[in-house]
């Protein structure tokens, strides 16, 4: 599962980086638990701080990456962006979003979404 978890996340990470995202650090963890990706990112100016979570299948077993965000893996992001805002004195917009990676079994990209700004 770490295995499959880190290939996901680099290729979240390299997704991010081709659209133009900065990625501040990967794997920030805290007493709330952790953040797979912090990232900057501009929209129609406006700078953005984005906590990332990426969701990694290999298979269909217990749904699509999206439905394995539920309200507390939300408030758990939001948790823990607030600490990393006040570690990195960072004050400004913050933004949570998804990243689904699908994997076939020989570990090849099938499908790669990105959510933005993801709300319940």
């Amino acid at each position: 599962n770490r295995k499959t978890g880190n290939k996901g996340e680099q290729i979240a990470a390299d997704l991010l980086a081709e659209k133009g995202y900065e990625i501040l650090e990967r794997n920030y963890r805290n007493k709330w638990g952790e953040v797979d990706i912090v990232a900057r990112c501009k929209v129609k100016g406006e700078s953005y701080l984005v906590f990332v979570e990426v969701k990694t299948k290999t298979d269909e077993i217990y749904g699509e990456p999206w439905e394995m965000i539920n309200k507390h893996k939300l408030k758990q992001i939001t948790q823990m962006g607030y600490l990393w805002c006040m570690e990195n004195h960072y004050h400004g917009l913050l933004r949570i979003d998804v990243v689904g990676v699908w994997l076939d079994a020989g570990g090849e990209v099938v499908r790669v979404t990105h959510w933005e700004n993801v709300q319940l």
